[in-house]
Formats: C-alpha cells, sequence, structure tokens
C-alpha cells in the first residue's frame, strides 16, 4: 500500500496565520500606554533621522489612509458602538455589574485601532523608502542575471547552496517585512532600507548561482 505523502503548508497560509496570531496577541496582551508611548517614539525617531519634513509627509499620509479607510467608511465607529455602546444600560432596563468588562473590552479596541494606525503609518514609511530602494533590487536583479551568464560563458560553478542560501534569506525578509507592521514596539526608521540591502544582496547572490539546467 503506497503511502500517503504529506501536504506541504502553503507559506502564505502560514504567513498568514502568524500574521493573524501576531494581531490577536496584540489585541488581548498590549496595553493601551505602551502602544501609544511605541506610536510617540517612532514618530520621534522618523524625525530626528529623517528630518521633521519627511516626517510630516509620512504621518500625513498615513493619517489619510487611515482616515479612508475605517474612519469615513464607519468601521471604526460601527465597532464602539455594537462593542461597547449597544451594551450600555438604557434608562428602563435592568441594570447588572458587568465586573469592569465593558471599560475593559472599550481599552481593547483602542489598543486595536491604535496598533492598526502604527501599521498604516509603517506602510506609510515603507512608501517613502521605495523610490531609492526599488531602482537597488533592480540592479541587483539585473547584475546577479548578467553574471550567471558570464559564469555559464566561462563554465564556473553555480553552487546550490548559495542559490537555497539566498532564497531563502530573501524568503525571511519579506515575512519580517509583512510581520512588522504589527510589531507593538517602535521600529527604527532605518530597519527597512537595512533589510532590503540584505535582499540585495541575497537577490544577486541568487541570481548569479541559479543553476545552468534544471
Amino acid at each position: 500500500m503506497a503511502q500517503k505523502k504529506e501536504r506541504k503548508k502553503h507559506p502564505i497560509l502560514t504567513l498568514l496565520a502568524i500574521l493573524l496570531t501576531e494581531a490577536g496577541l496584540v489585541f488581548l496582551l498590549i496595553p493601551k500606554p505602551s502602544i501609544v508611548a511605541s506610536t510617540a517614539h517612532e514618530k520621534k525617531m522618523v524625525a530626528q533621522y529623517l528630518g521633521a519634513d519627511t516626517a510630516k509627509q509620512i504621518k500625513g499620509t498615513a493619517d489619510n489612509w487611515y482616515r479612508d479607510c475605517f474612519i469615513k467608511t464607519g468601521m471604526l465607529n460601527a465597532t464602539y458602538d455594537y462593542f461597547v455602546t449597544h451594551w450600555q444600560s438604557r434608562p428602563g432596563d435592568i441594570k447588572f455589574n458587568d465586573q469592569g468588562i465593558g471599560a475593559k473590552f472599550d481599552q481593547r479596541l483602542d489598543v486595536f485601532w491604535l496598533a492598526l494606525y502604527l501599521a498604516f503609518y509603517r506602510f506609510a514609511l515603507l512608501a517613502a523608502w521605495v523610490p531609492y530602494l526599488a531602482p537597488v533590487l533592480v540592479v541587483a536583479m539585473v547584475d546577479g542575471a548578467l553574471q550567471r551568464e558570464i559564469r555559464k560563458w566561462r563554465f564556473s560553478f553555480s553552487s546550490p547552496a548559495a542559490h537555497r542560501s539566498a532564497t531563502g534569506m530573501v524568503s525571511a525578509v519579506i515575512a519580517i517585512v509583512v510581520l512588522s507592521p504589527f510589531f507593538p514596539w517602535s521600529l527604527p526608521p532605518l530597519a527597512m532600507p537595512i533589510l532590503m540591502g540584505v535582499v540585495a544582496v541575497a537577490l544577486w547572490v541568487g541570481m548569479a548561482n541559479i543553476q545552468k539546467r534544471v
């Protein structure tokens, strides 16, 4: 009887599961003062490293995205209306002691929306870096492909181990970039270009060591 092959989990689904778990842990465990302090400290670092004008532009972009997605659509107010206001006692209702659960849930909603704003702020910061980082990645890929062609004509050795390591490094950095917007701690604004520098080197190594025959 042939053994059944184990189904491999798709990396995108795994990453999505980790992302949802991360968001759930932030919602349940992170105190509101902590997320507020992290946001304020990160904005301060952006202004310090990138300049006040750039920081103002990034904040404006994040505010516009956040407003268009959640405030103008009514999504933010709807969550408070349903989970908090909807369950408050009204005149004539039977009063009961909820042991402070309503107030705690109100704070959890605050944490959720503050964390979501911090994620939008980091996406805006990433968008500000894209015009400078994208050409570096393109050049690394093109030069790596040219190096592969040179090695092919010279009959030089292409390392499968180097190609696998470079691919794993790119995948790891992509996972970090996807998960980082929901980190509840302040991140240095230069973290993104450093990570993209690592990706550029890994792309060059990976492209230069693609096997001649697959």
